[in-house]
C-alpha cells in the first residue's frame, strides 16, 4: 500500500538563493481516493497525489501551469505574502484572470525572508475541493527553535464522493441552506484513505518535526498520539514560543509543526487518532469520524492500552494560547472594521450566511486590475461594485479586524497577502439557543500569535492586526469551500496610490484575460467613473 511520508534528514542548506523551476500540467484523473468511490478529480502530471514542493528560504520558486481541464484554473501558494508581486496570488478575478483550457502560465513566488509550512492549492472554481493542493515547504536558513532529529509530513484531507461542482448545484438548488443534507466526507490521510494508513516509524530518544496540514475544505480535524505531548513550534508559517500540548485541533487551511520524543524504550508501540469533524454538519449524527494508525517501535511489539481521557480534559493549541518566537509586542491599532457574519434570505431567495449584509460575487474586471487603471478614485471603494464588500486601506496604516459570529457555525478566515496577530477571542451571540457551552473570553499574552488563517468558532468573536504595509488587492475569505463560493468574503484593496507606483501587472496576464474577453480597465463593471451598468446585480437580504 502506498503511503505518502515525507522523511527526511535535517537539510543542509545552501548559502545562496536558487530558483527552482516546475512544470504542472493540471488535468483531469480518476480513481478512489477514500477506497470506496471511484470519480473525477484533478491532478497533477497525471498523479494524484502529486509531490510535495520543498524549497529554501530565499529561493524563487517558478511553477509553470498547463490547464488540460476543459476549464479556467489559477494556483495560490497558501500563506505567501506576495509582496510587490500582487499579481502571482492566484485568486481567479480577484488578482488575475483563470489560465484558459489548452494554455500555460508561470507563476514565479519570491519566497524572500518567509520559511515553515504552505501548501499550494487551486483558486479558481474551488478545484481545490477536487484535488488541486498539495504541500509547500519553505526551509529556513537558521536552526529552529528546538532542535529535532527527522521530519515527518502530515496532511489532512477530506473527500467528497462527488465533484465540487455538482455538490453544489445540489446546495444551489435548495432556499433555505440550513436544509443541507449530504454524505459526509472521508477523510485522507498523507493523501490516501485514512483506514489503511502506513505506520510512522520512531526510533527510541529521537525528536520528530511533524509537519501537519489541514487541506481540508469543510472539516476539522484533530490529531493526537496518546502517550506523547506535542510541542508547537510553528502556526503557518510563523516560528512561536514552543508550547506543550496534548494534540492539535485545526481547521480548514492551518498548519503547526509540533516537536515529538519518542520514549527511550521500545517496548511498545502505540496509535495515533485522526477525528475529522464539523461543526456545520453537526446535526446530522454523521460525525466524527475516527481514523487511527501505528506508530511503531519495534516490529511486533504489543500496542500500549491508554485509557484517554474527554477531549475538554486536554490542552489544544487556542489562537490566542500561542506567542510569537520574536516577541513581536501588540500592534496599536488605528483603524478598525467589525464584520458579522449573518444570515439572512437574499433577493435570490436563498437563506445564506454572508460577512455583513452583502455576498462576495467575482465583477467583471479582476479587482487588481481596478485598482491599477482607476487613478485616484482608486481610493473609493465604489469602483469595485458592490458585490466585492471592498474596504480601501491607507499605507502603512495598522487596521483591527473583528469578525463576529452569532450562529452555530464553525468558520476558518484566510488572509491573503498578510499575517495577522491575533489579539483576543470571546463571546458573540447567545449559545444557549443551541445547547453550546458559552464561549470563553480569552486575550493572547504579551506577544500575540501570528498566522494567515483564524479560527472563529460559533458564538465566538475574534480580534485581529495587522499593517497595511503590503499594498495590493487581498481576499479575505471563509475557508470552507461552499462558504466562499456562496459569498462569505471580502477584498482589501490595499494603498492603491502606492502599488499604481511600485507594480505592473505582467503583459502576459493582461492578454491572457483579452484572449477570453474579459475587460483589463475600468472599474468592477469594466467602465469608467462609477458608471456599473453591465455588472450582474448585487444579492441584498430581502427581509
Amino acid at each position: 500500500m502506498l503511503c505518502w511520508f515525507a522523511v527526511f534528514a535535517i537539510v543542509v542548506f545552501k548559502s545562496l538563493a536558487e530558483r527552482v523551476e516546475l512544470e504542472w500540467d493540471v488535468g483531469y484523473v480518476y480513481g478512489a481516493r477514500d477506497g470506496y468511490t471511484y470519480r473525477r478529480a484533478i491532478g497533477v502530471n497525471g498523479e494524484l497525489p502529486f509531490p510535495p514542493v520543498h524549497v529554501t528560504q530565499g529561493d524563487t520558486l517558478a511553477i509553470n501551469v498547463h490547464n488540460s481541464l476543459d476549464v479556467p484554473t489559477s494556483i495560490h501558494a497558501h500563506g505567501l505574502l506576495n509582496n510587490g508581486t500582487n499579481y502571482y496570488d492566484g485568486p481567479d478575478m480577484v488578482t488575475q484572470c483563470g489560465i484558459p483550457p489548452g494554455e500555460s502560465f508561470t507563476y514565479v513566488f519570491e519566497t524572500k525572508d518567509q520559511f515553515g509550512t504552505f501548501w499550494i492549492h487551486g483558486h479558481t472554481r474551488h478545484q481545490e475541493v477536487d484535488g488541486l493542493h498539495t504541500p509547500l515547504i519553505i526551509h529556513g536558513r537558521k536552526p529552529p527553535v528546538v532542535d529535532y532529529d527527522e521530519e515527518l509530513l502530515m496532511t489532512f484531507e477530506d473527500w467528497f464522493t462527488t465533484e465540487f461542482a455538482v455538490r453544489q448545484a445540489y446546495i444551489n438548488s435548495l432556499e433555505d441552506i440550513r436544509t443541507l443534507t449530504s454524505n459526509f466526507p472521508k477523510a485522507l490521510i498523507n493523501g490516501y484513505d485514512g483506514n489503511n494508513t502506513a505506520p510512522i516509524t520512531f526510533v527510541p530518544g529521537k525528536r520528530y518535526r511533524f509537519r501537519v496540514i489541514s487541506m481540508s475544505v469543510n472539516n476539522w480535524f484533530k490529531f493526537r498520539i496518546p502517550g506523547h505531548k506535542m510541542t508547537i513550534i510553528e502556526a503557518d508559517g510563523v516560528e512561536s514560543i514552543p508550547l506543550v500540548v496534548d494534540g492539535l485541533s485545526m481547521g480548514p487551511g492551518q498548519r503547526y509543526s509540533v516537536i515529538v520524543t519518542a520514549h527511550d524504550s521500545a517496548e511498545f508501540n502505540y496509535i495515533y487518532n485522526v477525528t475529522s469533524y464539523s461543526q456545520t454538519l453537526f446535526s446530522q449524527g454523521l460525525i466524527p469520524l475516527v481514523y487511527t494508525g501505528l506508530i511503531k517501535y519495534r516490529e511486533g511489539a504489543p500496542v500500549k492500552t491508554i485509557q484517554a481521557p474527554g477531549d475538554e480534559q486536554l490542552v489544544w493549541p487556542e489562537e490566542t494560547s500561542m506567542q510569537v518566537a520574536d516577541k513581536q509586542a501588540q500592534l496599536p491599532a488605528d483603524r478598525r472594521i467589525e464584520l458579522n457574519l449573518t444570515m439572512f434570505t437574499y433577493t435570490h431567495h436563498q437563506h445564506q450566511t454572508a460577512l455583513g449584509s452583502t455576498l462576495y460575487k467575482p465583477v467583471l474586471v479582476p479587482t487588481l486590475y481596478t485598482a491599477l487603471s482607476m487613478g485616484d478614485l482608486a481610493a473609493n471603494s465604489s469602483v469595485y461594485g458592490p458585490q466585492t464588500n471592498a474596504y480601501v486601506l491607507k499605507h502603512l496604516e495598522v487596521v483591527e479586524i473583528v469578525i463576529s459570529n452569532p450562529e452555530l457555525d464553525d468558520h476558518t478566515f484566510h488572509f491573503h497577502g498578510h499575517n495577522v496577530q491575533v489579539i483576543e477571542t470571546g463571546p458573540f451571540g447567545n449559545s444557549s439557543t443551541d445547547n453550546r457551552e458559552p464561549v470563553a473570553h480569552k486575550v493572547s499574552g504579551p506577544w500575540p500569535m501570528w498566522r494567515d488563517t483564524v479560527q472563529v468558532h460559533g458564538f465566538e468573536f475574534i480580534r485581529v492586526r495587522f499593517r497595511a504595509d503590503n499594498p495590493g488587492v487581498w481576499f479575505m475569505h471563509c475557508h470552507l469551500a461552499w462558504h466562499e463560493y456562496n459569498g462569505v468574503a471580502v477584498v482589501f484593496v490595499e494603498a492603491p496610490d502606492v502599488l499604481q507606483q511600485q507594480q505592473r501587472v505582467p503583459e502576459e496576464m493582461v492578454e491572457m484575460c483579452k484572449r477570453q474577453n474579459i475587460p483589463t480597465q475600468g472599474n468592477g463593471a469594466g467602465n469608467p467613473g462609477f458608471d456599473m451598468s453591465g455588472l450582474p446585480p448585487a444579492v441584498y437580504p430581502s427581509s
